[in-house]
């Protein structure tokens, strides 16, 4: 067993990452001897919601353990008693019966494991979280003290004329969409960014280990969470900012059992969770804490490749989550060589369709590796693009992560259900979808190695030239005619997921018509329906030149929407618009991690594009285990249109 993270006091020694501040220490106090049963503790407030508090909570936690030690106590003296002999002593008194219900006997090895799993409930819930901001956009401002001057630099050239500028570039905390909590009810992910579906993922996690072979013997659910060897990383804490940032039900159901098959995996898994914790804490780089984790990491890989492991889906489960924790880096070139990884494994693993799980790594791997691609508007791996997911019928009662890339009733049922989408929203992204499917009907006569399922209100044909052209147009026009929801006095004032939706399909549209990466379609200066909005609006000619990219004012737009659960119903929405931003947001400067930027302008930048790159990864992750075949279609789709847009040539500016 590798070296325990916990200190001879019981306590968990703190991560010594030099990036983030770490939360004081927690004095242990000497525990005191009760005798008798726990008393009564009553709880008072003077409001209602106070009794949500932490400190309300831990010492409801705290009393019920005290209540439940006190009772094991004493069932453990009963047992003792009962094995003891019987006194032959005539003048002792028989003892007196109590009118009270006797609790289930358990044995040995189950009272172990009942006290550990309530010691580790406690434990994890009660494990202290490092200091984050509340948004990355406080993040960065707070952690870049010089970034005023671009501040007013930003305030300057981003008019509310151009129709996407406007924005206070001050830090803020609280996103001005409330969360609210559904109870899952028909949602698109079983997933919610609160405190009690964090309870309720863990719940699950102990009932797997309890369910588990290795727990008959009365094992500490402690050994099940792995150590890691640099005892400066604490496991337990990485893999609860993990679970509570990246899992849903269903990827504990179909992930969790993989995790637990091998430590590699599951330690491995929590790079994604301490890059997602650097994001948050302002780190343009990578944290200490990041760096020791990725060397680990690697160190599993290359161990099990010089072993018997080499070829087991467990050595490609830890390379996937070594390729997802790099992607917050922006380091292309190593991207590619952990795909290429990915790829050689599972060749000679005889494909796809070799791999375990029943499916569920093949899926993992197509997801992840298309998502890279997406984000860095690269062309597939052969393995990759050559593999065709297996059929399946749409369920009409389920929610699934509509999109522009994915809309298999012909219209969006989920999507427009849900309390985010407006009535124009819903229109533009009809729009989009429509410009998507006639896009890729018009070049279908290309040759091109990426092919897409068409749907039922696809054109069974392709759009002649003059027809095509004309329905460029009417997109054309039609988006830039659209109110900014810096506008005041509309339907479509302040509604960030609206403004999100707008800019987005401002890239995507303009790429599409004028036939260029969405790399080159961000430039304010080479889009096209940015000119439009420019003559409608009476801004002055080159005026382009001095605004901002189009990526950095929708991330800002992003920021004021509620990330935390994915706009709800809206995820695969949400999905698109950070997907098409993350390889929009692609510069000679932000491709490669090492290149330290040169200015103020070119490290925004690249913190723009590292963040967009999270917001999209989180949100695949969390889609995935979910509804996998309906996320690598959608991926398809996506990167059938970047083909088509010549994006793959792009990668010329890492050469």
């Amino acid at each position: 067993m590798s070296t325990n993270v916990e200190g001879e006091d019981g306590g968990h020694v703190p991560s010594t990452s030099t990036s983030n501040p770490q939360s004081p220490a927690r004095t242990r106090r000497r525990a005191r001897k009760r005798n008798g049963p726990p008393q009564l503790q009553f709880l008072t407030a003077t409001d209602p919601s106070q009794f949500k508090d932490e400190s309300v909570k831990r010492s409801v936690r705290s009393q019920a353990m005290i209540q439940y030690r006190y009772q094991e106590s004493e069932q453990k003296h009963k047992t003792k008693d009962a094995h003891a002999p019987r006194s032959t002593r005539k003048d002792e008194k028989a003892p007196v019966k109590q009118d009270r219900l006797t609790p289930v006997l358990l044995n040995d090895n189950a009272r172990v494991y009942q006290s550990a799993q309530d010691a580790f409930l406690t434990q994890w819930l009660e494990e202290p979280q490092e200091p984050v901001y509340g948004t990355t956009s406080e993040a960065w401002w707070s952690a870049n003290p010089n970034a005023s001057n671009l501040a007013r630099e930003r305030s300057f050239t981003s008019t509310s004329g151009w129709g996407v500028g406007g924005l206070s570039l001050v830090p803020y905390a609280t996103p001005p969409v409330p969360m609210q909590s559904s109870g899952y009810g028909n949602r698109v992910i079983r997933y919610e960014d609160t405190d009690a579906h964090d309870e309720e993922l863990l719940r699950i996690i102990v009932a797997t280990v309890k369910s588990s072979q290795r727990m008959g013997n009365g094992m500490d659910p402690f050994v099940v969470i792995p150590q890691f060897k640099c005892p400066e990383l604490n496991a337990v804490r990485l893999v609860r900012n993990c679970n509570r940032a990246f899992s849903s039900k269903s990827t504990l159901e179909k992930w969790l059992p993989v995790m637990l098959s091998d430590p590699h995996i599951l330690l491995s898994s929590t790079l994604m969770a301490t890059t997602w914790l650097d994001m948050h804490a302002g780190v343009c780089g990578e944290s200490k804490r990041t760096v020791l984790l990725k060397q680990e990491a690697i160190s599993y890989i290359n161990e099990r490749l010089r072993d018997s492991r080499a070829m087991e889906d467990s050595t490609l489960a830890v390379i996937i989550h070594v390729l997802a924790g790099e992607m917050w880096s922006c380091n292309e070139k190593t991207l590619r060589i952990h795909e290429e990884g990915v790829a050689r494994l599972i060749a000679h693993r005889g494909g796809m369709s070799q791999l375990g799980g029943y499916g569920v790594v093949a899926q993992v791997a197509a997801a992840v590796t298309s998502h890279c691609d997406l984000i860095c508007e690269a062309t597939p791996l052969p393995i990759f693009y050559q593999w065709e997911p297996p059929n399946f019928a749409v369920d009409e009662m389920v929610a699934v992560p509509e999109s522009p890339l994915y809309c298999p009733r012909g219209e969006f049922v989920t999507a427009r259900q849900d309390r985010g989408c407006s009535e124009i929203t819903h229109e533009l992204l009809c729009d989009m979808r429509d410009l998507t499917d006639l896009f890729i009907a018009h070049n279908a006569a290309f040759d091109t190695v990426l092919d897409v399922e068409t749907y039922p209100h696809d054109a069974q044909h392709g759009p002649s030239l003059v027809e095509y052209e004309a329905r460029l147009a009417e997109f054309r026009a039609k988006l830039a005619s659209l109110p900014s929801a810096h506008v005041l006095g509309l339907p479509t004032t302040h509604d960030w997921v609206y403004e999100s939706c707008r800019i987005a399909a401002i890239i995507y549209a303009s790429a599409v018509i004028m036939r260029v990466p969405l790399s080159a379609a961000a430039d304010p200066g080479r889009n096209i329906i940015m000119r439009d909005i420019a003559s409608l609006t009476g801004s002055f000619a080159g005026e382009e030149v001095f605004a901002p990219r189009l990526t950095e004012t929708l991330y800002e737009v992003i920021e004021h929407t509620n990330i935390g659960d994915l706009w709800n119903n809206m995820s695969g929405v949400f999905y698109w618009v950070n997907t098409v931003g993350a390889a929009a947001a692609r510069t000679s400067v932000n491709i490669d991690f090492y290149e330290r930027p040169t200015c103020a302008n070119d490290a925004y930048a690249t913190w723009v594009r590292r963040c967009l790159i999270m917001f999209a990864t989180r949100a695949m992750i969390l889609i995935l285990f979910e509804h996998p075949l309906p996320l690598i279609m959608a991926e398809k789709k996506l990167l059938k249109v970047q083909e088509l847009l010549g994006s793959g040539s792009s990668r010329r500016l890492i050469s």
